[in-house]
């Protein structure tokens, strides 16, 4: 909406999410092992065991699945393997934030699946932008994963570099959003 380019340059950003979706359907696995298929890709197979960036998977599912495992290890959160099958309306490339949704999606499989939906919404996030930059090796900012996350509208000071500084309007108007 407003602010692009501005989350990782300490700004303000107006962001909403948009009315397309990344679903998966999701099992646990006992062994660690993650084998993930997504419509009209072929399967990305992680184990949960390893979790260092590896530079044969930069720029892949992998690399990003991996990388959601880490940051959300790394915070002391649990995880393990699962099986899904994932569709998504975000067009790949389009602009509209695909990997940031897809970042969000897996995380929200894990705190689904090993932490009883108890990691925050706003960590997903920032997990998933550190599995970006880290793991599959794109500078981004917050902003794209945080709307994602979050849904609806929502303002965020960048000027806070934890990313707290937010706020979600799950159903403002269009009109009261002009007046922010």
């Amino acid at each position: 909406m407003g602010g692009n380019h501005t989350d990782h340059n300490g700004g303000r950003v107006l962001a909403a999410a948009v009315n397309l979706d990344a679903l998966a359907a999701a099992a646990p696995r006992d062994d660690g092992v993650i084998r993930l298929q997504s419509e009209g890709y072929g399967e990305s197979i992680v184990d949960t065991r390893l979790l260092t960036p590896l530079e044969e998977e930069r720029g892949t599912v992998a690399a990003l699945l991996r990388g959601v495992c880490a940051g959300l290890a790394g915070r002391g959160h649990r995880i393990g393997g699962f099986d899904a099958l994932v569709t998504s309306d975000v067009l790949r490339g389009s602009g509209l934030s695909s990997s940031a949704a897809f970042e969000v999606l897996v995380g929200a499989v894990l705190n689904g699946l090993y932490n009883q939906g108890s990691v925050d919404p706003l960590a997903v996030a920032q997990i998933g932008q550190y599995a970006e930059n880290v793991y599959f090796g794109k500078p981004c900012g917050l902003m794209d994963q945080t709307a994602s996350s979050l849904g609806g509208f929502v303002t965020i000071d960048f000027r806070d570099a934890a990313g707290r500084s937010c706020r979600r309007w799950p159903s403002i108007s269009r009109a009261a959003a002009t007046r922010l």
